[in-house]
């Protein structure tokens, strides 16, 4: 266990990995590494899946832009990090149970699978806050729901709930709240009684070249975030998010 990240190592050979910084499990760079960490040392440990989970009630709302600094001043060694995350060897299955906000997003499509509850939702909200997106979400997010629909999401920020979700492809099993828990454990006990060199040599040839897309993905993102981080417009659209309201943008 370290600061905002439990590991448990199931018998079944299962890793849980369970975000806790309540209450909104903002992530850093500290912590998208030892996510990293813990998906690299639990194959070390003899897991053949992981499961990703969060504390509270908030899946995760992806980086603090209104205090954490690491984010705005270097984007790419947090993305760098994330990186880690695709090119780990094990599947991964997301228990997504709540809000899943901008970067909140992105780690979830850093599973291969996901497990969610009507009660979920889904935002990549960045044009909300005057910033472009990150976190690799240029390659996952069309992978994931299709050109268009990806569009949408990410011009109109809107959110959407487990439902529709997984109706437009974002999530892979639905099921109701109470459910939900055993539901994603279920799932990866059933990928962990798979042959594990077949289940990671499957993982392999079907999600390796996701991971070069995103490490592509992210210079993109990274430069095209360090140019907003001085405009007024995303200074307006942090102290929107956090008085509540809409922002009022002047395009610059």
């Amino acid at each position: 266990m370290s600061d905002g990240l439990h590991i448990e190592r199931r018998d079944d050979h299962i890793t849980v990995l369970t975000l806790d910084r309540p209450p909104h499990n903002f992530f850093d760079r500290a912590l998208v590494g030892e996510i990293a960490d813990a998906c690299e040392q639990a194959e070390r440990d003899g897991a053949r899946v992981l499961l990703l989970r969060a504390t509270g009630r908030v899946f995760c709302a992806g980086a603090d832009f209104g205090e954490s600094g690491d984010v705005e001043l270097d984007p790419e060694s947090l993305y760098r990090e994330a990186v880690r995350l695709f090119r780990r060897s094990l599947p991964m299955v997301a228990e997504v149970h709540g809000a899943a906000i901008g970067g909140g997003t992105g780690l979830a499509l850093a599973a291969d699978l996901r497990v969610v509850s009507p009660a979920a939702r889904f935002a990549v909200n960045f044009a909300q806050i005057g910033i472009h997106h990150g976190f690799g979400l240029t390659a996952t997010l069309p992978r994931a729901v299709g050109e268009q629909k990806a569009m949408d999401l990410l011009l109109t920020g809107r959110r959407i709930d487990g439902r529709e979700a997984y109706r437009v492809g974002l999530a892979d099993r639905l099921v109701e709240a109470e459910e939900l828990p055993g539901a994603a454990l279920e799932l990866a006990g059933r990928i962990a009684a798979g042959a594990p060199l077949a289940v990671r040599s499957i993982r392999r040839t079907m999600r390796e070249s996701l991971a070069d897309e995103v490490e592509q993905a992210i210079v993109g993102e990274a430069r095209e975030q360090r140019v907003l981080f001085g405009t007024e417009d995303f200074r307006e659209g942090v102290r929107a998010v956090s008085e509540r309201r809409p922002g009022r943008f002047a395009g610059r």
